[in-house]
């Protein structure tokens, strides 16, 4: 492989089956590549193997590229692809469906709350939710007493989804404060 070769020339050499000009663009990408990734994962392993898999890819791909365009972009969106559905496939799945949960759930409760309790709790609750302001009580009814998805949520209130997940995750804090310090304070 020639050092001062251009990358076009390159993957010409590659298209035509030289194994060696397609690794002189593997020598000069691969840094970068095994960077971009590793930076995204735990796993220095997963990255490595994803990165190796970007190279596959391309070579697979290399009659699809532009020789106009240069080849890092490109294969940093390979590389990018590749994480996503590894992402996907490597995601947690949540064990049992709604009944089950509900039954743990209800069990929980029954082994942990007593009524008296459970009124004192829906007592400190009431008032929590009375220290919050108009708009978000409404955003927490909507959310959870009429289930409205955070989806609609956001689109009513012109918001990003995340920024109404945060927003709620912040007000059930804020709430289990209120709730744990009435609770700790009650006679």
């Amino acid at each position: 492989m020639d050092p001062t070769a251009s990358d076009a020339d390159l993957i010409a050499a590659a298209r035509g089956g030289n194994l060696t000009a397609f690794g002189g663009l593997v020598i000069r990408y691969q840094a970068g590549i095994r960077a971009c990734l590793a930076m995204r994962l735990a796993n220095p392993h997963e990255a490595e193997d994803l990165a190796q898999e970007v190279f596959l890819t391309a070579f697979r791909r290399l009659d699809a590229f532009d020789t106009a365009q240069p080849p890092g972009p490109w294969l940093r969106g390979i590389a990018f692809n590749l994480l996503r559905n590894h992402l996907k496939k490597h995601r947690p799945l949540a064990v049992g469906g709604a009944v089950e949960l509900e039954q743990l759930i209800n069990q929980r409760m029954t082994e942990r709350y007593a009524p008296v309790q459970e009124s004192s709790m829906m007592g400190a609750l009431q008032l929590c939710l009375q220290k919050l302001s108009l708009p978000e009580r409404d955003l927490l009814h909507r959310r959870y007493h009429d289930e409205t998805p955070v989806q609609d949520l956001a689109k009513t209130a012109g918001r990003g989804t995340s920024a109404i997940t945060m927003q709620l995750h912040r007000l059930r804090q804020a709430l289990a404060t209120c709730i744990r310090t009435r609770l700790s304070t009650a006679p």
